[in-house]
């Protein structure tokens, strides 16, 4: 057995408040998060090993995974980190939960207000909102959008504050880092932000989702977003909490031609971009199902 493996077996949840925080590995590294670096740090944080879900979550799974679109469909190490989602889980199996609307807060930039997709209602929040009430048979529900072209980490982390918190949400899906990245906004600083940000959701009985950036092949050669998904994925094993590999998962559809995403012409452009979103919602409520099934097998505050 390795050194590796005895590590992996002796770490607990409770390890996790020993972890390092963000600010103290960026400066650790001297701010230089390359892949290599975190790679390094990453060895004490092992992947969450939850056990199967219960019959009723796998019955929503099932539901999910039928209304995805076969061009959605994308190997779960390239789309997602997985975590459970503890406070959703238990909002949805509270007595009044077919009385008393549900909250989910999008906070984001540009994409999460639909910028590019052909209207406003096909946008992935939108489709995320369809689907979900869908999934989990969901008679009264409330989506709250807070996005904003150009709206960077620590503006988000503002908001969350002043906006998000009163809500109590029970889940608080955050897509973040593209806008950082083209912002030139220091990755120690928005590392920091999506760290505070997700220590004031789970205080306040919040779960929260990462989104990291999107990929373009004609953006990714003005931006370099690598940092900023580090910073996001570094978040996301500290606190066990969900992550949708945004940037990945779009690579994929481009390399394997499911998607053209270079494409000219306006029309074949929102066309593609409308597509994108919906598939976007159906990954991000199979990545939720996930959540809530593990939820009961971990212990949470």
């Amino acid at each position: 057995m390795t050194k590796r493996d005895l590590d992996q077996q002796n770490l607990s949840v409770s390890d996790k408040s020993r972890r390092p925080s963000w600010t103290s590995v960026a400066r650790r590294a001297a701010i230089t998060l390359t892949a290599s670096a975190l790679a390094v740090c990453a060895i004490t944080v092992a992947d969450a090993s939850h056990a199967a879900p219960p019959a009723s979550v796998s019955r929503d799974s099932q539901r999910a995974q039928d209304t995805m679109p076969a061009q959605c469909k994308v190997p779960d190490d390239t789309a997602f980190i997985a975590a459970p989602l503890p406070r959703l889980a238990r909002r949805l199996k509270s007595p009044d939960s077919l009385t008393s609307a549900l909250t989910i807060v999008v906070i984001g930039s540009g994409s999460a207000a639909g910028s590019g997709t052909s209207a406003k209602d096909a946008a992935f929040p939108y489709r995320l909102e369809t689907r979900f009430a869908r999934t989990f048979a969901r008679p009264k529900m409330r989506l709250v959008v807070l996005a904003e072209m150009g709206q960077t980490a620590p503006a988000m982390f503002d908001r969350i504050a002043r906006e998000v918190v009163p809500l109590r949400p029970a889940l608080v899906v955050w897509q973040t880092g593209s806008a950082d990245a083209v912002r030139g906004i220091a990755p120690i600083e928005f590392g920091s932000a999506v760290e505070r940000g997700i220590g004031l959701l789970h205080d306040k009985g919040s779960d929260v989702l990462l989104i990291d950036s999107q990929f373009s092949p004609r953006a990714s050669l003005l931006v370099n977003t690598d940092a900023y998904r580090d910073a996001v994925r570094w978040n996301a094993r500290r606190f066990d909490v969900p992550l949708f590999k945004r940037y990945d998962t779009m690579h994929y559809w481009w390399s394997n031609e499911i998607f053209d995403l270079d494409a000219e012409q306006k029309a074949n452009q929102l066309e593609t971009a409308d597509r994108i979103h919906d598939c976007v919602a159906a990954l991000l409520v199979r990545l939720i199902v996930r959540g809530v099934g593990t939820a009961s097998t971990v212990a949470k505050p």
